[in-house]
């Protein structure tokens, strides 16, 4: 149904942007301009 869809739609969005936030945190650590 319609929930279902949005429900796995917010999955997959929440997902990738837990992702993209450890990603960017990997390269804020090791990357660090700061050091």
């Amino acid at each position: 149904g319609k929930i279902t869809g949005t429900m796995i739609l917010a999955f997959a969005f929440i997902e990738s942007l837990a992702i993209y936030a450890l990603v960017i945190s990997f390269i804020l650590l090791y990357a660090n301009p700061f050091k």
